[in-house]
């Protein structure tokens, strides 16, 4: 979805009203993100909630319009750092429970959920960053160049960051 810059500029300027409009507009992929990246619901709805908060005092010193997408989400990335120290000083790995609901004992259920299971603990054995591109990449659908304005970090290293992880991943897929 594209961000109306005119709606960025009269946040900007201290418009409250179009300042939720914004959020209306990004909430959504921003919780997707720290979801698959924190592991559980309720340390991504903290950090989006701060983004938000933060993004709302420091919105007048964007420099950019159209980089609203890009710097608020810069934004919840540093939050999500400063939240997986927390949570590796709290418990040293994610909760994969988290993210499994109750099933039945259909056995199509119990092959996606052991998928399921399998995908998630792959994905907590990579590194905070990687798990931030393969999260940003195949399941937001941002290309690297998007990644890197994200997250501050050179195209070409997002990209090179992306294919190792995604290779790593594979390897511990079929590995079990």
């Amino acid at each position: 979805m594209n961000i109306d810059l005119q709606v960025v500029a009269s946040a900007k300027a201290g418009n409250a009203d179009s300042f939720s409009l914004l959020y209306e507009q990004v909430q959504d992929e921003l919780y997707k993100y720290a979801l698959y990246t924190l592991g559980n619901t309720h340390d991504a709805e903290d950090a989006v909630a701060d983004t938000f908060m933060e993004a709302f005092k420091g919105i007048a010193n964007l420099r950019d319009d159209s980089a609203f997408k890009a710097w608020i989400f810069r934004i919840l990335s540093v939050r999500m750092k400063r939240k997986v120290a927390d949570i590796i000083k709290r418990k040293n790995t994610l909760n994969i429970e988290d993210f499994i609901s109750d099933f039945t004992a259909d056995t199509d259920i119990e092959r996606e959920t052991s998928d399921k299971v399998i995908l998630l603990g792959a994905l907590n054995k990579l590194s905070n960053q990687e798990r931030m591109i393969v999260v940003l990449s195949a399941i937001q659908g941002y290309t690297t160049k998007e990644i890197s304005e994200m997250l501050g970090c050179p195209h070409g290293t997002v990209s090179s960051k992306l294919h190792r992880a995604l290779i790593k991943l594979r390897k511990m897929i079929e590995m079990g």
